[in-house]
């Protein structure tokens, strides 16, 4: 289900990249752009999880 949450999210924001540019399709690239990060990130998040043993609590790097 988050595989297919993330896929979605990917396909929205491409689609509102070939939109000709104006401040509110800058606005909504932002959204979607932020939108697909979080949808990618839970997707990772459990994928690593549930394969590889590998807990991560955030994206960001702390190593």
């Amino acid at each position: 289900m988050r595989y297919r949450d993330a896929q979605r999210a990917i396909s929205t924001l491409k689609k509102i990249l070939t939109e000709p540019f104006s401040p509110i399709v800058r606005d909504a690239t932002i959204q979607r752009f932020e939108y697909t990060f979080e949808s990618v990130w839970k997707f990772l998040r459990s994928y690593l999880k549930e394969n590889e043993g590998i807990i991560c609590n955030s994206p960001k790097f702390s190593g």
